[in-house]
Formats: C-alpha cells, sequence, structure tokens
C-alpha cells in the first residue's frame, strides 16, 4: 500500500516538473503601433478637427469611411520603406507618402515579432487639388501611439 502511494507520489512529481510554461501572448502585451497624423489649421497652426470622406491604403486592401475627429492612427507596412494613403476631403483627393524605416523587435517565442518604425524627413504629399498645404514631422519614432507623429496643415 504504502509503495502504490510512493508510485503515485513519484509521478506527480514527475507531471509537475515536466510541464512548461504555456505559449500564450497576455493580452495587452506590447504590438505594432500604429502612426498617428493630427490635423491644424494652415493659418492659425491650431488643432483642428476634420470630418474625412475616405481614406485608402495603396497596397493595402482596406477603404476607411467617414472618419471624424482631430488625428488618424493608421497601420504602416512593416516589409516596406514607405506607406501611402489617399485621403479625401471634400470630394478632393491627396496622397500621403511615409517613408519610413522598420525595426523589428523580438518579443518571445508565444507574441514573437513587433515593428517599430523611424518616419523619414522626405515624407511628403502628392497634390492632385491641394486641399493637403503642408505636412510635417513632429515626432519621427514610433514606439507608441502616444504621441502626435504627422501634421497635417489644412
Amino acid at each position: 500500500m504504502i509503495k502504490r502511494y510512493h508510485n503515485i507520489l513519484f509521478l506527480f512529481v514527475i507531471i509537475i516538473l515536466g510541464c512548461e510554461k504555456d505559449d500564450i501572448c497576455i493580452e495587452g502585451s506590447e504590438n505594432t503601433s500604429r502612426i498617428t497624423i493630427g490635423f491644424i489649421d494652415y493659418n492659425s497652426k491650431g488643432p483642428k478637427s476634420i470630418s474625412l470622406e475616405s481614406i485608402r491604403g495603396i497596397g493595402l486592401d482596406s477603404v476607411i469611411e467617414g472618419i471624424d475627429g482631430n488625428d488618424l492612427k493608421l497601420p504602416l507596412i512593416a516589409s516596406s520603406n514607405k506607406t501611402e494613403y489617399i485621403l479625401e476631403y471634400n470630394k478632393v483627393l491627396d496622397t500621403v507618402t511615409i517613408h519610413h524605416q522598420t525595426i523589428h523587435k523580438y518579443l518571445n517565442r508565444s507574441c514573437g515579432y513587433i515593428s517599430n518604425f523611424i518616419v523619414k524627413s522626405d515624407t511628403e504629399i502628392s497634390k492632385y487639388h491641394g486641399w493637403i498645404k503642408e505636412v510635417s514631422i513632429e515626432n519621427d519614432s514610433i514606439f507608441n501611439e502616444e504621441k502626435t507623429n504627422i501634421l497635417i496643415h489644412y
């Protein structure tokens, strides 16, 4: 009888020592940050709310419609050195080309990699009719979404 309990205890110890930590990426872990784009009045240089009709990512299968607010958070293409968006405002289209450097960071086996970005100074706009007057880089490092990275003056 004692030998039987001894075997069960031995088996229990082997099972406990043989277990590994679960490979689950915990919710709230770091993830790839999006670029934050703010809008300001071209003349007064103060923050200004905008109502965009749509945003289309060039090379992305995405169209976002009916955007209102003071800022946007948009993903950048991690496998490229530029990301382009067409912004439609009052039936006028302008293209914003964001040139960036991608920095991959390994988190762990369960979460994999995230990408951080550095916005390059040659970020530009392609004007069709020109509702965007100017683009300025406010913060070139995209390691979180708390700070505005680019300002669109209109």
